[in-house]
């Protein structure tokens, strides 16, 4: 274990601290989660996992050859944006040698689906390369058990996870472990600023960050330099400026394919009511009833004759267990919604769509987001109308589509401000904006090409750091050393 001098002992006292609060909260997380799986039933799923840091039931398959247990790397990544953001860094990591392989952990089980279907050419191969499971709470004993069986030889964390018992066990066991992807907001910051008694060890026990611009780079070095107490360690983690993995997403031809068929196949179904003239706006990964915002000014551009009958609004919520309270303010709204997981079909009764209600496309499904985005023509990103951050307007510029977003995009900051900057996106402060100034990119066949090709080149330009982050996990690792 690499000693901290004399703060050791206030580290040992604070994380003790921190685990009675932890034990403590064990009741509500039980509730919460009971309560998340009444309309998502998979949170009541692999309880053990989470609490207990069992083995999955997948292990019994894995391939234990115990000569690569260094080329083993766990990666965690929380839910679906880290899922997506490590994909193309695990399959650089697997095709090194048939000894590489990786454990996958989740935290949410929206993560761990997106993790099953990104990677299901590799979890159908035997012997079993990748396996998944949650990673358990921070618990001292579930920690200990999940490190016992899975022993990887490197660990990575996704973007901003530091726990503070798991790093601990991890430093104990001598496990290197890495933050890459590495994001610190202005808010985080402040906040491991405020617990550095917890969140300095943590941070300093690290092998390395891996920070996706200078700016979060900058956020850890001030943390670092902020020692409780002014102790001095032996070695302070090795951090570098690598990009964003976020841009080396990959795009599946099958959800191409899969949104061009949508789309003809409304062109050819007259109860549609989308026909090949038509323009498909798409707000995505909508959050907290950002829905009921956006409907109401879509119905106000109606009827203010701002729109035509040829817009037609597509919605796909950020969370599954939303989407039924999606359909509640879409019929609140005096509108219906025409549901992907009813195969686009009118809600049972609806003959014909031309009765003077609006029709609102809803993406209700799990995965298929390229093929959403596909079917679309220009893309609002939710969670920036309200202080929620945003979401990651990345898959939408791989596609060409030119990107809206509102002005609480902080944890996107750096992305946003240089989609502004190449003409790939536009920050609006309200729906309307997002009419107003869709509608002019729309009826101008230029203009929508000139931003949907800046879209693309933003992509292409920024893509490669998958692989600066294999050599620099590559350069931590015992087993490259």
């Amino acid at each position: 274990m690499r000693r901290f001098g004399a703060y050791s002992m206030i580290e040992s006292l604070t994380r003790w601290a921190y685990t009675v609060a932890g034990l403590l909260a064990l009741p509500g997380l039980i509730w919460h989660l009971l309560w998340r799986g009444l309309r998502q039933r998979e949170y009541w799923k692999h309880w053990q996992e989470r609490f207990l840091g069992a083995a999955p039931q997948a292990l019994a398959n894995w391939h234990t050859n115990s000569t690569d247990k260094e080329h083993l790397l766990w990666i965690h990544a929380v839910s679906v944006g880290e899922t997506r953001a490590a994909e193309p860094l695990i399959r650089r990591w697997l095709d090194q040698s048939a000894g590489h392989r990786v454990i996958l952990t989740h935290t949410t089980p929206t993560g761990r689906m997106t993790g099953a279907t990104c990677f299901s050419d590799v979890l159908s191969v035997q012997p079993l390369r990748l396996l998944q499971c949650y990673l358990p709470y921070d618990l001292p004993w579930a920690n200990d058990r999940f490190l016992r069986w899975a022993q990887p030889g490197i660990g990575a964390l996704m973007e901003t996870e530091l726990w503070p018992n798991l790093l601990a066990a991890a430093r104990d066991r001598k496990i290197p472990i890495a933050l890459i992807n590495a994001r610190l907001s202005p808010r985080s910051g402040r906040r491991l600023l405020a617990l550095r008694w917890l969140s300095w060890p943590a941070v300093a026990g690290l092998a390395g960050i891996a920070a996706q611009t200078e700016r979060d780079a900058e956020g850890f070095r001030s943390l670092l330099v902020l020692a409780p107490l002014e102790q001095p360690v032996a070695r302070l983690p090795k951090i570098a400026v690598l990009g964003n993995m976020k841009f080396d997403l990959s795009v599946s031809a099958a959800f191409l394919e899969q949104g061009r068929l949508w789309r003809e196949a409304f062109n050819q179904n007259p109860r549609s009511g989308i026909s090949s003239a038509s323009r498909i706006w798409a707000a995505v990964s909508t959050r907290d009833d950002e829905e009921e915002k956006i409907l109401q000014a879509w119905s106000s551009a109606k009827a203010h004759q701002q729109l035509t009958e040829n817009d037609h609004l597509l919605i796909v919520p950020r969370h599954p267990q939303r989407f039924e309270r999606v359909v509640q303010i879409i019929t609140a709204q005096g509108m219906r919604a025409c549901r992907r997981s009813a195969q686009w079909q009118l809600p049972p009764g609806d003959s014909q769509p031309q009765s003077g209600v609006t029709t609102v496309l809803l993406g209700d499904s799990l995965g298929e987001m390229f093929a959403y985005l596909q079917m679309s023509d220009l893309v609002l990103i939710g969670g920036s109308l309200l202080p929620l951050g945003g979401q990651n307007p990345l898959e939408a510029c791989a596609l060409g589509r030119p990107v809206f977003f509102g002005p609480h995009m902080f944890n996107f900051h750096e992305i946003a401000r240089a989609l502004k900057v190449c003409g790939a996106g536009f920050e609006i402060a309200t729906i309307g904006d997002w009419i107003t100034q869709g509608r002019r990119c729309l009826d101008d066949p230029h203009e929508l090409q000139r931003r949907a090709n800046a879209a693309i080149d933003f992509s292409i330009v920024h893509r490669g750091a998958a692989v600066r982050y294999l050599e620099f996990l590559k350069a931590i690792s015992p087993a490259d050393r």
